[in-house]
């Protein structure tokens, strides 16, 4: 009488080895606890945003408290594992316009945030939408006298001098040449 044991061979226990990698490498993989956004400067904003974004995704980047603290929110819930690297210097004496058409400008503030059911003022807000578009503002940065233009569409960011200069730069107007026929 043969006596027959019940038990895996080694060649189907790598395979179920083998599946979990795969499942692993695909599901929980995609869900790293330690994500992280380093910025380095105010102009690197926007690339260092698309780069986190994600197709029909939308990313809200606060500056927030005494401009001391970051949050980054997804489709508009907080994303508490998300560390914001960047120094926040950066957002010291800054003041943010937004631009018309016609190049008037105008300065924004920034309405709160509610983070850990508390209402936070905004220093600033940076905002990539679901169709890859970001916020388009030109930030004057105080102790620099630098502008930064970030400009209406998915053109690069720029910087200058001058608040002219800027307006300029948001609108086009160098782009454009006018010519009146009489």
């Amino acid at each position: 009488m043969k006596h027959y044991h019940k038990a895996f061979t080694l060649f189907e226990l790598m395979i179920v080895v083998l599946i979990i990698g795969i499942v692993y490498a695909l599901v929980l993989g995609r869900f790293d606890p330690k994500q992280h956004m380093k910025i380095a400067s105010l102009k690197a904003l926007r690339d260092t945003m698309t780069a986190k974004h994600h197709e029909g995704q939308r990313l809200d980047l606060y500056i927030y408290g005494k401009c001391d603290k970051a949050a980054l929110f997804v489709n508009g819930e907080y994303h508490e594992k998300m560390h914001v690297d960047l120094p926040l210097s950066l957002f010291d004496n800054l003041e943010v316009y937004k631009s018309d058409p016609f190049g008037h400008e105008r300065k924004i503030s920034f309405v709160p945030v509610r983070i850990d059911d508390k209402l936070e003022p905004v220093c600033f807000r940076y905002t990539v939408f679901p169709n890859g578009s970001a916020s388009n503002y030109i930030v004057h940065q105080i102790k620099k006298d630098r502008y930064i233009i970030f400009p209406p569409y998915f053109e690069d960011v720029n910087e200058t001098d001058s608040l002219e200069e800027a307006l300029a730069l948001f609108t086009h107007e160098k782009e454009k040449k006018i010519t009146f026929h009489e």
